[in-house]
């Protein structure tokens, strides 16, 4: 069978990439298999495997999609603000953006649900690494605030980074399903309930 041309190898990636992303997202690891995945993107399965050896292999890209977004939207922002007050509010304002991204909007939750087996190490060591790499960049800019005296964490420094890292998965996961407007007004709750407990020195943020 001739191969299709440079264009349409493209579109086909690109097609099965989504309907993966959107399957996995929604149901998890466990829920999809390779024939649902074939069936939504309109592909066989000899096709898929042309592009992909297996279900982990798909997965483990599409994970890695999922983390770019989170580093597109919220940790990337962080890392490039030096004032830790503006990296904390980039977090928050990433969220919001987050949320908004067509990608997300029919839920991500089955990221969360990857069994702990030998066939899924590598999936769950993927998601340990971004996560212990999302938490360095929270707790560096927490240590930023503390030093220039913008924080007073006191003995909840060393705890903050992961609560914040839940903090993060727990507003992703339902507020999807609300509007823009309540998606903000939560943020912004939630965001001024933390720099009056852990910032009362600084002006409370604006959203």
């Amino acid at each position: 069978m001739a191969r299709k041309p440079a264009d349409q190898q493209f579109d086909t990636l690109r097609i099965l990439q989504e309907r993966a992303f959107e399957l996995f997202a929604r149901h998890g690891f466990d829920g999809v298999s390779i024939g649902d995945i074939a069936s939504e993107a309109g592909l066989s399965k000899g096709a898929l495997y042309w592009h992909y050896r297996g279900k982990e292999a798909l997965y483990l890209d599409c994970l890695h999609r999922l983390h770019r977004l989170f580093d597109d939207y919220i940790f990337d922002p962080m890392r490039n603000e030096e004032d830790p007050v503006r990296a904390v509010l980039a977090l928050f304002h990433g969220m919001e953006k987050l949320l908004h991204d067509p990608r997300v909007r029919k839920g991500v939750a089955g990221f969360w649900l990857v069994p702990s087996g030998p066939e899924t190490a590598a999936l769950a060591a993927a998601q340990r690494a971004f996560e212990d790499t999302s938490m360095k960049v929270i707790a560096g800019t927490l240590r930023r605030g503390v030093e220039t005296g913008r924080f007073d964490l006191g003995s909840d420094l060393d705890t903050f980074a992961p609560a914040v890292i839940s903090i993060v998965e727990a507003v992703i996961l339902p507020l999807r399903h609300q509007t823009p407007e309540e998606v903000r007004r939560t943020l912004a709750v939630l965001a001024r309930t933390l720099f009056r407990a852990y910032a009362p020195g600084v002006p409370l943020p604006q959203f």
